[in-house]
């Protein structure tokens, strides 16, 4: 890029490409962990409320249950939960479910603030570097006693831009991960809040004393969005 090497440029934008440097690795290295992570607790919203809703007609809840109990998947963990204090009063019982779906929301949110603390202070690394560039080139310019060419001052200037075109370079892929990953945690807390109150929904068909159905709420399950 422009004429030089990666590491000619490097050299050129001065002491504060290192830590420039150290921003960039710890980025990649979040947005990895974390896709991974994402990927690993993904869950089929629709999918899991067929499950639940053909266990609820068969009346094998309690089944169904023990089944994602040990599972880590957010989704399934606010499912247990509810299903486990579905006896429970309802005020008891929403606490605990909106207290387990809290805790899931955090394990999503792990690391995401260094995403956005590294979204921020990449331009302003960058400006520094720019700034305390053109602050030696313009000390080197009245120690020559304003003799200078303008390709000294040209040189000088062009060298101290470098940290800022860094600096943006990793501002900008990071500011959109960050939005990205912070959507798929939007959607998830929604799929949480929504199988919750699906599951309040049935729960209290089945134990209506008018002995209503799951089958009468079929045009009541309002599907989400599939992962």
């Amino acid at each position: 890029m422009w004429g030089q090497s990666a590491q000619e440029l490097f050299e050129r934008g001065g002491p504060v490409m290192w830590p420039l440097l150290g921003c960039s690795i710890l980025a990649v290295a979040i947005i990895a962990e974390r896709m991974f992570v994402f990927w690993r607790m993904r869950v089929s919203y629709a999918g899991l409320l067929a499950e639940i809703r053909t266990a609820a007609e068969r009346d094998s809840l309690d089944e169904f249950e023990r089944s994602v109990q040990s599972s880590r998947r957010p989704l399934h963990r606010v499912v247990s939960v509810y299903l486990g204090h579905r006896d429970s009063e309802k005020r008891l019982r929403e606490q605990s479910v909106l207290r387990e779906a809290s805790e899931q929301v955090a394990r999503y949110d792990r690391r995401l603030n260094w995403l956005g603390i590294i979204t921020h202070a990449a331009p302003l690394l960058g400006l520094l570097g720019t700034v305390a560039g053109l602050v030696g080139a313009f000390h080197q310019i009245e120690l020559k006693g304003g003799q200078v060419q303008p390709g000294d001052l040209a040189s000088g200037i062009w060298s101290a831009l470098l940290t800022t075109v860094c600096g943006l370079t990793i501002a900008l892929p990071c500011l959109t991960a960050y939005h990205l990953l912070q959507a798929v945690v939007g959607r998830a807390a929604l799929q949480m809040q929504w199988a919750a109150s699906q599951l309040e929904e049935w729960v209290e068909a089945i134990e209506s004393p008018a002995g209503e159905t799951l089958r009468r709420h079929d045009d009541s399950v309002t599907p989400g969005p599939e992962e």
